[in-house]
């Protein structure tokens, strides 16, 4: 599994303290593992390469707990960053500007008596839910931005994301369908985005 995968995930995803991280269930990492084995993919390579199977071969998932990416989920085959997409209750709330003092990007704004979401600017980072003293700010989904095709090399290239927040469970199916694609379109010496340029991130989103 070591040399057909390469899971990384931040320590906030991991338990360790982080007062940026959005909580992350317990076994998450473990399942991504047990996603990319029931794929089928260790098979895939071993039957391909045998025992020959380099680093750059493997099937990248790197996990961040907040949009501050530690763990790089912005340059791998799959990327996902924990989101909170926050609403608010505005007839409690007090309108003090704590919120929009906070967001470090610039997503809130006080228009007419009331806080307003930039939705285009917002990283659904959650913060604002935390910083909120009359807690009037929660989630309306929980959940994972996700991107994919990411890669470093000779043509670097960012994730491309993919349009809206999704449960554990559809990444975990993300990440079956992306293998599944790679698997079908592979091609020797390039790289899992490199694929996805070329069938089209939509493949993904299709039944």
């Amino acid at each position: 599994m070591e040399k057909s995968a390469i899971i990384n995930i931040c320590r906030g995803i991991e338990g360790g303290e982080c007062r940026f991280a959005l909580f992350v269930e317990e076994s998450f990492a473990d399942r991504i593992e047990q996603t990319v084995i029931d794929s089928g993919w260790p098979e895939f390579l071993k039957k391909k390469f045998g025992d020959n199977i380099s680093r750059h071969k493997a099937f990248s998932v790197n996990g961040a707990a907040c949009p501050n990416g530690c763990s790089r989920p912005h340059i791998s085959d799959i990327g996902l960053i924990r989101a909170c997409v926050p609403l608010i209750n505005h007839e409690e709330c007090i309108t003090c500007g704590e919120c929009v003092r906070s967001c470090p990007d610039d997503a809130m704004a006080i228009v007419d008596g009331k806080v307003v979401i930039t939705r285009e600017k917002c990283l659904v980072c959650g913060l604002c839910t935390r910083t909120c003293p009359v807690e009037v700010i929660s989630c309306s989904r929980n959940g994972w931005r996700v991107l994919v095709g990411g890669r470093l090399g000779r043509h670097p290239r960012l994730g491309a994301e993919l349009p809206g927040v999704y449960s554990s469970n559809e990444v975990f199916f993300l990440i079956s369908k992306s293998i599944k694609l790679w698997v079908e379109n592979y091609e020797d010496g390039k790289r899992f985005g490199q694929i996805m340029d070329k069938i089209g991130h939509e493949k993904l989103l299709q039944d």
